[in-house]
């Protein structure tokens, strides 16, 4: 009952964190992105205030999961090839499709060259740089596996640690700028401490969700939300310069994973949670397109209608492609 319980209550974060993840792409990581909205927005307060769980949730989550069935030695070869098949092939087909589509139809943002087609397959492309990135990550854990690197709490704390300075080193650009990004290994520098995070709190729980530890990602949390927020409107160097947010998500979603909070309604939106992810660009910019001709303009307006159109057309997608062989395994990477 009480693994039942705690797979309930994640499921419930997955439908919380896929909600995030659409509303911060609703609103854009700019002002020249998504609805547009001014620095000084709400929403692009909004935006700010949620960046530190946003994906790191998402991918604490896909730590979890994985945790559950990690990779056997004798069955890596299966592992990948099904990484392969759940992550890539929608890079390839709905990144393919979405581009296609941004190019052609008028009033969406940040058009690109149709003979560019070829980059989404090898840089970062709008949101489907996760794929890549996660698959990356996944290749890199088989290889910390295989090495027994993540059997213990010690070895566990030590590449978490080089996972941390890795990725410090990549928002620093202590790394050489003017390497490519290719197949977003930087963005996998970003996700591997979230991923990592989790595996060790679900393997060494006994351990790392002690009342000590607990009140440790409490403290944590709190102050580095009071430091996003002094940073927000002071603007101090030290913030960014620490790049702080990353420690910020490591605490706040090391102390989430810990809820047992149930909800229905999340639970069935985390049903759908991958889907969305997948297709919620088409509802995003669907969305505002749609009361932009309709000429409506008021931002709470498009905000929640686009955010509907994001999470309900992936659910449309999903219920109609499952039923077509080949629609599921090229579009949505099931089996």
């Amino acid at each position: 009952m009480a693994n039942q319980s705690k797979s309930l209550s994640v499921e419930t974060l997955r439908g919380i964190a896929i909600i995030l993840v659409v509303m911060g792409y609703v609103i854009g990581s700019r002002s020249s992105g998504g609805m547009k909205v001014a620095d000084d927005s709400i929403y692009r307060y909004l935006y700010c205030l949620l960046e530190n769980i946003r994906m790191p949730l998402f991918t604490v989550i896909s730590g979890w999961v994985y945790a559950l069935h990690p990779v056997r030695k004798e069955a890596v070869g299966t592992f990948i090839a099904k990484k392969t098949r759940r992550l890539l092939l929608p890079l390839i087909f709905v990144g393919t499709t979405y581009f296609i589509l941004q190019n052609l139809i008028p009033g969406t943002n940040h058009k690109e060259a149709i003979h560019d087609i070829w980059r989404i397959y090898v840089y970062p492309y709008t949101f489907f740089w996760y794929l890549p990135a996660l698959f990356l990550v996944f290749a890199s854990v088989v290889c910390l596996e295989l090495t027994n690197s993540l059997s213990t709490l010690k070895r566990w704390l030590i590449v978490l640690a080089v996972a941390w300075m890795l990725c410090f080193c990549e928002l620093s650009h202590i790394t050489p700028i003017g390497i490519s990004n290719l197949f977003a290994f930087k963005n996998a520098l970003y996700l591997a401490p979230f991923f990592i995070l989790e595996v060790g709190l679900t393997r060494f729980k006994q351990a790392l969700y002690t009342k000590p530890m607990i009140m440790v990602y409490v403290v944590g949390t709190v102050v580095g939300i009071i430091l996003q927020q002094v940073y927000y409107f002071y603007g101090t160097a030290l913030y960014e310069q620490l790049h702080l947010s990353v420690i910020i998500g490591i605490f706040s979603t090391a102390l989430i994973m810990y809820s047992k909070y149930e909800s229905a309604f999340f639970i069935r939106i985390a049903r759908y949670a991958y889907t969305i992810y997948l297709f919620h660009g088409f509802g995003t910019s669907g969305g505002r397109i749609i009361l932009q001709r309709l000429h409506v303009y008021n931002e709470f307006a498009i905000f929640i209608f686009a955010t509907l159109i994001a999470i309900l057309f992936p659910i449309l997608i999903e219920k109609l492609f499952v039923k077509v062989r080949v629609l599921r395994v090229l579009f949505l990477g099931k089996k």
